[in-house]
């Protein structure tokens, strides 16, 4: 009997997520006094200027010059990733991303679908990283940083300052790589952390053709909400990347 009640109360706690992170937003939009605006204006104003410095429009035509031994330098990303945690919850993760020399944006949609006994439960945000470096760009690393904006769509739907930390990595002849990406997305108002996120991925090409290539992604996904709810699983997905062609060389 002990042991029938313990798995109740573990299974009550494991079906808690989505709700949970819906109270947690509606709490700290009360603390914001009302306020959805974002509190990471000044944060995100300090990044733009702290890395448009006067020498950027040079290092970007010194990579662009590049696209010829890598042409993912200039390139458009399309990715679909699925995560689970079987018979609890679902996130799924579609992104597009484009990639301009030094310069990327990258926009996704963070839905996460919850199975109970009552019905199902779901939640998304919105999350656009209006504008990443990428301050390593060889054919082999690719490491960037970004700032933009995380949009809840439920809860107090207030808007936040989010950052990003990835590195990329792939073998010479595009046929294996590897993703580790860190976000995080802050409330500068109330010195809340709305989600953490790390994500972690290998990839495997399964389609090339001129330009065009796919691939097959395996990995992982943990997410913190509001400092205390969790979400994790093992994430599949297919990720298609368009190269542009090199440029032509003038004889």
């Amino acid at each position: 009997m002990r042991n029938v009640i313990l798995i109740l109360l573990v299974s009550q706690t494991a079906f808690a997520q989505v709700s949970d992170i819906k109270s947690a937003s509606s709490g700290n939009a009360k603390g914001r006094g009302g306020d959805r605006r974002s509190g990471g204006g000044g944060a995100a104003t300090y990044f733009f200027f702290d890395f448009l410095i006067n020498n950027l429009p040079a290092l970007q035509q010194r990579v662009l010059q590049k696209r010829d031994i890598n042409p993912s330098i200039v390139s458009l990303d399309i990715i679909g990733q699925v995560v689970t945690q079987p018979s609890r919850y679902y996130l799924a993760n579609p992104r597009v991303r484009g990639n301009w020399g030094i310069f990327s944006t990258d926009f996704r949609f963070n839905y996460l679908l919850e199975e109970n006994a009552t019905g199902n439960q779901d939640l998304g945000t919105f999350d656009w990283q209006i504008l990443q470096l990428n301050i390593v760009n060889t054919r082999h690393v690719i490491a960037r940083i970004g700032g933009g904006i995380m949009q809840e769509n439920f809860g107090g739907r207030s808007n936040f300052f989010e950052s990003t930390y990835a590195l990329f990595g792939q073998s010479t002849n595009k046929k294996v790589g590897g993703t580790l990406e860190y976000r995080v997305a802050q409330d500068f108002n109330t010195g809340v952390v709305p989600r953490r996120e790390l994500n972690a991925s290998f990839e495997r090409r399964i389609f090339s053709r001129g330009y065009w290539n796919a691939y097959l992604m395996v990995g992982g996904v943990w997410q913190r909400y509001y400092e205390r709810i969790d979400v994790w699983g093992i994430q599949a997905g297919l990720a298609f990347r368009i190269f542009s062609p090199p440029l032509q060389s003038e004889p």
